[in-house]
């Protein structure tokens, strides 16, 4: 299960998440980039959630599946079980310290959005005091985290 609501998360960044996204969606940087707007993509996530992820280019493919399967989660395309998305167990999104946010163009999750409209919503998240992924070695670009 994915948990996407914002009144979930920690007290430590609740606030913080809620003004970020408010100020992303009213950005008039972003909208000339293209930006129409933000969605939360991911707040508290379980264990079972975060070992999936964690699993994810990790090992066989049908595995992978299997494991996405008894958390929930969507049905898994070749690549996707390949390819891997996280680098930890021990995610912040476990204890809602952490919120996954995309930008949206016409009206969907914009995932191919240019760097420059990432890099504005990081400057944002990080002008509320959040730590931004993709400041990070092995980039986290939707992720925001106290």
């Amino acid at each position: 299960m994915i948990i996407r609501d914002i009144d979930a998360l920690s007290s430590q960044i609740k606030d913080k998440a809620k003004k970020t996204i408010a100020d992303m969606d009213s950005d008039e940087k972003l909208k000339k980039l293209g930006a129409q707007g933000v969605v939360v993509i991911e707040t508290i996530r379980q264990l079972v959630t975060q070992m999936a992820y964690f699993a994810r280019g990790r090992m066989d493919t049908d595995d992978v599946r299997s494991i996405f399967y008894a958390a929930g989660l969507w049905e898994l395309s070749d690549m996707e079980a390949k390819q891997k998305v996280t680098w930890t167990l021990k995610s912040k999104h476990i204890d809602g310290l952490a919120i996954d946010i995309a930008p949206i163009r016409n009206g969907r999750v914009w995932w191919g959005a240019p760097p420059e409209v990432w890099e504005r919503m990081g400057e944002i998240g990080e002008a509320n005091s959040l730590k931004w992924g993709g400041r990070w070695k092995q980039k986290d670009t939707p992720h925001f985290e106290v």
